[in-house]
C-alpha cells in the first residue's frame, strides 16, 4: 500500500509579483506569458531597477510543481515534495513553508550559492511573464532524490522546467527509471511554450515508456507536436502518454485517452492574475481524481480551482479555507 498520493520534484522558488506595463516587457525583451531563465548578475539587476521602481504586490515561495504539490496538501492529500534550496533567507522560508502546509520536505539545503527567484511581471490583461533565476534549485542531483519516497508514492510529479538544466534533467531521468521499477504512476507538465519549443528533445528522453499523464495547455501541446491542431496534438501526445490533458484557459480542458474523451467548459470570472492558473488546475485535478477516480468531475473541479485562483494575487490561498470551501462545494 502506497502512503503518499505523490513525490512531487520541482525548482524550489521564492515568487516576487510586480504588476507592470506592457512596455517594460518590451524594455526586457521578454515574450508576455513566457519565462525566460537569467543568470545571477542579469536577474539581480533587473530586480533592482524593479524594486526601485515599484513595490512588490506579494512575496511567496512558489516553483510550478512545489505549488501543485501545496494544493494537494491543502485538499487534504499527503504528498511530499523534492527540491534544493541554499542557507539564505528565500531558502530558509521556503523550507518553512513547505512544512507549515502539511508537505513532507525532501528538501536539500546547501551552505552555498543563492536560493532561487521569480520574478513575476503581470501586466493590465493580467497575463504573467516570470524572469527566473534557478539558484540552487539548479543544484539538485541524483542522490538527492529519495528512491523509498518515490517507491512509497502512487504518483511522481516533474515540471517540465528541469528539462533545461543537464544536471536537473538527470534527476528526472533517474526519478522515471525508479518509478518505472517501484510501479509509480509518472506525470509530466510540460510548463512553458519556450521550454518545449528549446528543449523538446530533453522532454522526450523522459517519455521512452508511456507514463501515466501528460498535463499542458493548448500553446505547449502545439509546440510539442508541431501541429497547430488540437485533435491532432493529443494524438500526437498520446505516443507518450496514457492519459493527456490540455487546459484551454476560460474555454475550460479536455482529456483523452485511447478510449475516453471528455471536453469540460470554462468559467468566466473577473481574473486579476493567471499566476499559477496550471498549478492549481493540475493539484486540484490530481486530488479529485485520486479520491474519486471520476475524470469529469476531476476536470470540473480542477477547473473551477483554477478560475478561483486567478481572482487573488499569487498561486496560493492566504487561508486554509478558502481550499476547503472548494470541496465543499
Amino acid at each position: 500500500m502506497k502512503k503518499l498520493v505523490a513525490y512531487g520534484i520541482g525548482n524550489a522558488l521564492l515568487d516576487y509579483e510586480y504588476l507592470v506595463d506592457e512596455s517594460l516587457l518590451e524594455d526586457l525583451k521578454l515574450q508576455k506569458g513566457t519565462m525566460l531563465l537569467n543568470e545571477f548578475d542579469q536577474h539581480v539587476s533587473i530586480h533592482n531597477s524593479l524594486k526601485n521602481k515599484i513595490k512588490s504586490k506579494k512575496i511567496m515561495p512558489g516553483g510550478s510543481v512545489a505549488n501543485s504539490i501545496y494544493a494537494m496538501a491543502k485538499f487534504g492529500n499527503n504528498v511530499c515534495f523534492s527540491g534544493k534550496v541554499s542557507n539564505d533567507d528565500s531558502g530558509n522560508k521556503f523550507i518553512k513553508s513547505i512544512e507549515d502546509s502539511g508537505i513532507q520536505s525532501d528538501v536539500q539545503k546547501i551552505d552555498s550559492g543563492s536560493s532561487g527567484e521569480c520574478l513575476v511581471l503581470i501586466t493590465p490583461d493580467n497575463e504573467r511573464t516570470m524572469n527566473t533565476y534557478l539558484g540552487s534549485s539548479s543544484m539538485l542531483e541524483q542522490n538527492d532524490i529519495s528512491r523509498d519516497l518515490i517507491a512509497s508514492s502512487k504518483y511522481l510529479l516533474i515540471e517540465g522546467y528541469l528539462v533545461s538544466n543537464d544536471r536537473t534533467l538527470s534527476v528526472c531521468n533517474n526519478a522515471v527509471d525508479i518509478s518505472h521499477e517501484t510501479n509509480t504512476k509518472i506525470v509530466i507538465t510540460l510548463s512553458d511554450p519556450n521550454i518545449v519549443q528549446y528543449f523538446k528533445s530533453n522532454i522526450l528522453s523522459l517519455l521512452q515508456k508511456k507514463i501515466e499523464f501528460i498535463f499542458c495547455n493548448e500553446q505547449e501541446a502545439y509546440n510539442f507536436s508541431e501541429i497547430n491542431e488540437l485533435d491532432k496534438s493529443l494524438d500526437y501526445l498520446k505516443n507518450f502518454s496514457k492519459r493527456v490533458i490540455v487546459t484551454l484557459g476560460d474555454k475550460g480542458a479536455i482529456y483523452s485517452d485511447d478510449d475516453n474523451y471528455h471536453r469540460v467548459k470554462g468559467n468566466k470570472v473577473h481574473s486579476i492574475d493567471f499566476t499559477g492558473a496550471g498549478d492549481m488546475f493540475l493539484g486540484a485535478f490530481m486530488h479529485y481524481f485520486v479520491t474519486y477516480a471520476d475524470i469529469k468531475k476531476s476536470l470540473i473541479f480542477a477547473n473551477n480551482c483554477a478560475s478561483e485562483i486567478i481572482k487573488v494575487y499569487g498561486a496560493k490561498f492566504e487561508e486554509d479555507s478558502d481550499y476547503k470551501s472548494l470541496i465543499s462545494r
